[in-house]
């Protein structure tokens, strides 16, 4: 039986939670035993996931994880690396979850380094996760390396080079880069498409993306679909479903306050279209997940 877990119900430890304090460390880099405080960890992880990298160094237990519309069977022993904007949700094993998770931003990892040594480039490709089951070699390597960010997690520089070597490792287990890149244009689309659904700037329709590219909209249309096979609007179409479900799973937004986010203005559209694009409604594809985290 899978277990399923409430927010206040999932096991914890028996010492008191620490009271949570805003400083650099906790805005930008967050480290816990996946079996210790992890209702602190969860409320850190809502405030700020949208815009965080999630790692999770499984030790024991596991389960399946939901990766925008991928699954994937997280084993023990293994790592798993969700990057920014992924709809997550995961259905826990029975028995001890043990190892670490920790949540990072980008920034706080660039900090300091030249473009080509960054985040983008250590974790280049277009897969919204990383995903390896270790041999015990490489998990104790890794394991030895995330207890020291753990450790460190006070000390900012401190910590931000043990993040650093510790995703030297991860680097090898990335999937490459596909060989035919895209074409600046529909680089730029898509880029500033994600980010107006990270700043709750979304447009559904194609014409101000088309402007801001100084583009038509069926020119831009045409370049999408040379280099992907899928018109502009599909692409948008994909890039709003899987913000909603990153919105759905992440967050407790009323749906028609996350509707209104994603540029719908009736909640009834919302619904409709989110089940055309995914095949149900939000409020059942939020439902999936809930008992879970």
């Amino acid at each position: 039986m899978i277990p399923t877990y409430g927010f206040d119900a999932y096991p914890q430890a028996t010492g008191p939670v620490p009271h949570a304090t805003t400083t650099e460390a906790l805005e930008q880099l967050v480290t816990y035993r996946r079996e210790e405080w992890f209702a602190t960890c969860r409320q850190h992880m809502e405030q700020h996931r949208r815009h965080f990298y999630k790692l999770a160094l499984i030790q024991e237990g596991g389960g399946r994880f939901f990766l925008n519309d991928e699954v994937v069977e997280v084993a023990p022993r293994s790592l798993l690396l969700v990057k920014p904007g992924t709809a997550l949700g995961w259905h826990l094993h029975a028995g001890a979850q043990t190892g670490l998770y920790s949540f990072f931003s980008a920034a706080f990892y660039n900090a300091g380094l030249l473009p080509g040594y960054q985040l983008h480039a250590v974790l280049a490709g277009a897969a919204p996760y990383v995903y390896h089951a270790c041999t015990a070699a490489e998990f104790a390597a890794l394991h030895q390396a995330a207890e020291q960010l753990l450790a460190q997690q006070p000390q900012l520089e401190k910590a931000r080079h043990a993040l650093r070597l510790l995703l030297a490792d991860v680097h090898q287990w990335t999937p490459a880069q596909p060989a035919a890149g895209l074409s600046p244009q529909v680089q730029q689309f898509l880029q500033l498409a994600e980010s107006r659904l990270a700043d709750a700037a979304p447009a559904l329709t194609l014409e101000p993306y088309a402007k801001a590219l100084f583009l038509t909209p069926k020119r831009l249309s045409e370049l999408c679909r040379q280099a992907t096979g899928k018109s502009a609007t599909d692409l948008l179409k994909e890039k709003v479903a899987t913000e909603a479900k990153v919105l759905l799973t992440a967050t407790p937004l009323p749906i028609s306050e996350l509707g209104y986010r994603l540029g719908f203005y009736d909640v009834a559209h919302f619904s409709r279209w989110f089940k055309l694009a995914v095949g149900q409604t939000p409020s059942a594809y939020r439902a999936q997940f809930t008992g879970y985290k």
